[in-house]
């Protein structure tokens, strides 16, 4: 039968067929994932360990097909694999892996790494214990990337696109505007050209300024919340046209407007919870319209194929998440 999920212009159709796992992979959490210039998928895990897979990261072709184990093996996914993204840069094209063992890489698509650092920015400093990073945001025409601490000190540390820490972190643990519990996601958010990170213990998003040019600048603007999307896990607005998508490690992914406000709900741990899609972790939007949704724990990935849109549904959502 059909499963389908979401409401009004963004109802989805899960696909099952499509993002099949190659032979080598065994997903133990599924992480991050990200798109890249010639619209190829690609998945960050942490691998089974009562398997042979050392890879932790994993491309399929734009359509969802011929699954591929990437990288190096132990050198980048020893740790946690956790958060990734892509990124465009004068010397070409880049992933960033944020791993929750105290290391930060930059590799190539195919996932030869370019650069690695370990442990946190700097060891004198007892604020920035204990140092576990999460996401890493890498705006675009900028020689800095942003790295969100989200398991350990929930600071956000700045370091050159060359691996360099500059000496600049913001934020640190609280629920004060500008400040963070698990600082889980951080993101370029093109509509407003801000930095926006993703607070998921105090269930919001937070707006940054910065400076492309600098790491002195990193000032709060604005915060919202969806309380539909409690424990958000981070925010994507590539391919989106506009709109972002918000996985929530509760159950449900959430497509927001302009404004953020809520327009769709796709209910994926109702849909598949029985074949263990329980906690969204990550999504994102396809050139396509599509999308694809990776949850933790037990890792799953899954690919949705957008539909026109219902006749006569209501562009937006009341404060229930329904229509």
């Amino acid at each position: 039968c059909q499963i389908i999920g979401g409401q009004g212009n963004f109802r989805f159709q899960y696909v099952p067929e499509k993002l099949v796992l190659p032979e080598g992979a065994h997903v133990m959490d599924a992480h991050g994932l990200a798109v890249d210039a010639d619209h190829n998928i690609y998945l960050t895990y942490a691998p089974d360990p009562a398997s042979s897979d050392t890879h932790g990261f994993v491309r399929w072709t734009p359509d969802g097909s011929n699954g591929t184990v990437l990288g190096p093996g132990v050198a980048l996914s020893a740790g946690t694999p956790h958060g990734l993204r892509f990124a465009q840069e004068s010397s070409g094209d880049f992933m960033y892996h944020a791993n929750k063992d105290r290391a930060l890489h930059k590799t190539t698509l195919y996932g030869t790494i370019v650069w690695s650092s370990y442990g946190p920015p700097s060891t004198n400093e007892s604020r920035f214990l204990p140092n576990k990073p999460t996401w890493i945001a890498a705006p675009p025409g900028s020689r800095y990337i942003y790295v969100a601490d989200g398991y350990g000190s929930n600071y956000i540390h700045v370091y050159t696109t060359d691996g360099e820490y500059t000496g600049k972190s913001y934020g640190g643990p609280g629920t004060a505007l500008g400040k963070f519990r698990t600082c889980h996601s951080i993101n370029y958010d093109p509509r407003v050209n801000k930095l926006v990170v993703t607070d998921r213990e105090n269930h919001r998003h937070q707006y940054f300024d910065f400076d492309p040019g600098s790491p002195n600048k990193f000032e709060f603007s604005s915060a919202f919340q969806t309380p539909q999307l409690q424990r958000p896990c981070g925010i994507r607005m590539d391919f989106g046209k506009g709109h972002a998508i918000v996985p929530a490690l509760g159950g449900p992914v959430g497509i927001l407007d302009g404004e953020n406000q809520l327009v769709s709900v796709i209910r994926v741990s109702v849909l598949l919870g029985a074949s263990g899609h329980l906690h969204p972790h990550d999504a994102t939007f396809l050139p396509n319209g599509d999308i694809v949704v990776a949850t933790w724990n037990p890792g799953r990935i899954s690919y949705w194929r957008r539909l026109p849109r219902k006749h006569g549904a209501r562009p937006r959502m009341d404060d229930k998440g329904e229509l």
